[in-house]
């Protein structure tokens, strides 16, 4: 017995190291069956999404430290990094103009709801942080053989396979924008875990993140004027989970927004205490079964 905690000690500390190394998980794209791809680490959505600040318009009114609205986003896939199967090469519909494309098979869409609080205004800059309950703030993922999102008509996001849906969370969630004459520019962090009951990551599509994940980190640019980007809708797919907007034009902002996820591990420091518990564990087992002197 003493020789097995003896080597379980290495292994314990090699696991808190490498674990505090690594801040990517690494997992498998899948169609529900097949895969699609593999040891991949990073979803990139659509230059073409879109988002929409609610009630802060029209662009360049002033903000106020404090003041919360709300901001929508959807996007469709438009590539993964790992290692691509054919199927994955030649079905993805990447194209977000409502139909499908000759010879593509599905496409994967994002769609997002949070609520934002200025937290702080300096000059021509704002930034922004999380306001609102859970249920108020919430990622989703779809997978959709009928490939039909549309960015301008502001469709086809959240009719699909609902294949991932995570709670943001206020740690790591912020964002800023900065205002350049007529237009400006931004950047959005989020980070989403499974927090509430129904929250859920789908093996048969994401395999390999269900278990030490801690979250999703999604990072985007914000652009503005819109752009290729611009719509009057947003997730006019008819769930209970986003409802359809229509766009109030005299009163929010539409962005272009450019943006990747990638599913995380734990913190380094997380999973350094995780093995340094380890070691702690076999350090009790070994003195629990010490002869007595």
């Amino acid at each position: 017995m003493k020789k097995s905690f003896r080597k379980l000690i290495p292994v314990a500390a090699a696991l808190g190291f490498a674990l505090a190394a690594s801040s990517a998980q690494a997992f498998t794209l899948k169609d529900g069956t097949n895969v699609l791809a593999s040891d991949a680490t990073t979803l990139d959505w659509n230059t073409t999404g879109s988002g929409v600040a609610k009630g802060v318009g029209p662009f360049g009114s002033p903000l106020s430290v404090g003041q919360n609205f709300q901001f929508l986003y959807q996007s469709n896939l438009a590539s993964i990094d790992g290692n691509t199967t054919n199927a994955f090469d030649s079905g993805l519909d990447f194209n977000a103009n409502g139909t499908k494309g000759a010879g593509k098979a599905f496409e994967f869409t994002i769609v997002a709801k949070l609520t934002e609080k200025v937290t702080s205004l300096a000059g021509t800059t704002a930034t922004f942080g999380l306001a609102g309950t859970a249920a108020d703030n919430k990622v989703a993922i779809y997978y959709d053989t009928a490939a039909n999102a549309s960015t301008t008509g502001g469709t086809g996001f959240d009719d699909g396979q609902l294949i991932a849906l995570l709670t943001i969370v206020p740690n790591n969630t912020q964002s800023t924008f900065t205002i350049a004459g007529a237009g400006g520019q931004g950047s959005t962090k989020l980070n989403a875990d499974i927090v509430e009951t129904g929250d859920f990551i789908d093996p048969a599509y994401l395999q390999g993140v269900t278990h030490l994940l801690f979250g999703v980190n999604f990072e985007s640019n914000l652009n503005f004027p819109a752009g290729n980007s611009a719509t009057l809708n947003f997730q006019k797919g008819g769930s209970a989970l986003f409802p359809d907007y229509t766009v109030d034009t005299a009163h929010d902002i539409v962005f272009k927004v450019d943006g990747s996820n990638t599913f995380a591990l734990p913190e380094p420091g997380t999973m350094m205490l995780l093995g340094m518990g380890m070691l702690g564990l076999v350090g009790a087992q070994r003195r629990r079964r010490a002869p007595k002197a």
